[in-house]
């Protein structure tokens, strides 16, 4: 396995000292994968949202409890799903600005390194 012919302590020592490596296809990959990931949370928040919908415990006081846990159980559930999709959007949106500002960065430095 790699590293395994270092010494102690020198186990998979990737240092690459100042470099810094960065593919705007990575990042845009990044992005699509997290809009793909929102929708299919949105999705399953939207099929959840169907469960217990109907009181099938009766109209007692212990089928009205039962279906009142439940569906607080569900309504927590279709919450944090839709804020997991709220925060894959807000990643992608964070990939697409990185590519931008990576490449920005890239694209001034090689002028200047051009200039002088």
């Amino acid at each position: 396995m790699a590293g395994d012919n270092e010494p102690q302590g020198q186990h998979y020592n990737f240092d690459t000292g100042d470099l810094v490596e960065s593919s705007e296809t990575w990042w845009k990959a990044r992005a699509k994968t997290a809009i793909a990931a929102a929708d299919e949370l949105e999705a399953l928040a939207s099929r959840v949202d169907n469960l217990f919908t109907a009181n099938y415990w009766g109209d007692c006081i212990e089928g009205r409890t039962t279906h009142q846990l439940f569906r607080e159980v569900v309504d927590t559930w279709v919450a944090n799903l839709k804020e997991q999709a709220i925060s894959a959007r807000n990643l992608s949106t964070a990939c697409i600005d990185a590519t931008r500002t990576i490449t920005s960065a890239d694209n001034n430095a090689a002028q200047s390194v051009a200039s002088t």
